[in-house]
């Protein structure tokens, strides 16, 4: 199978493979914090030894190659700071979905929308899809506000469609069409 995988820089963001070595900084910045990524679709991690098996995952979704997911890297800092993901579940039909989580300290600084832009690119243009969508819990206001700037079309609600605990969450489905 070929890899298709890829790194990417933008103006302020590196985006690569997540290495061993990252983990813990992606634990401290993010997963450590179980309200704050909660709508991610992640368990809570009891501490970093089990996150660190999440990342050995990660290694086998690059060399399966139907599942992309970037470490997003602060320029500046060298940090982190957050991950960006394209699920490619539904090849039949072109479709892939797109997932964000960053730290809370560097939120509202315009990061995940740099990071989407270049991997909806990425999706379009060099995987060829016809179709990215948005899951999103409709509480999880950031997130929604995001997929609306990254020109994505609201089209309906996944009655129940997320469980946390013992609680199911309405999600917003949004949705960016490739037209070339």
């Amino acid at each position: 199978m070929e890899d298709k995988y890829e790194e990417f820089e933008t103006n302020r963001l590196i985006l690569r493979k997540i290495t061993d070595e990252d983990a813990l900084m992606l634990y401290k910045n993010i997963f450590s914090n179980f309200e704050w990524y909660k709508f991610y679709y992640q368990l809570p991690f009891k501490d970093f030894e089990e996150y660190k098996h999440l990342v050995e995952k990660y290694k086998q979704w690059y060399a399966n190659g139907n599942h992309f997911r970037w470490g997003i890297v602060e320029k500046q800092s060298g940090n982190m700071i957050g991950a960006i993901q394209l699920h490619t579940k539904d090849l039949l039909n072109n479709n892939c979905k797109i997932g964000y989580v960053i730290g809370y300290k560097y939120t509202k600084k315009g990061y995940i929308k740099e990071a989407a832009n270049r991997v909806i690119d990425f999706a379009f243009n060099k995987l060829k899809f016809h179709r990215i969508e948005a899951n999103v819990v409709e509480e999880n206001i950031a997130s929604i506000n995001l997929a609306k700037s990254i020109g994505m079309q609201f089209e309906g609600i996944r009655k129940d469609g997320y469980k946390l605990g013992e609680k199911y969450y309405n999600q917003k489905v949004y949705v960016l069409l490739n037209k070339k």
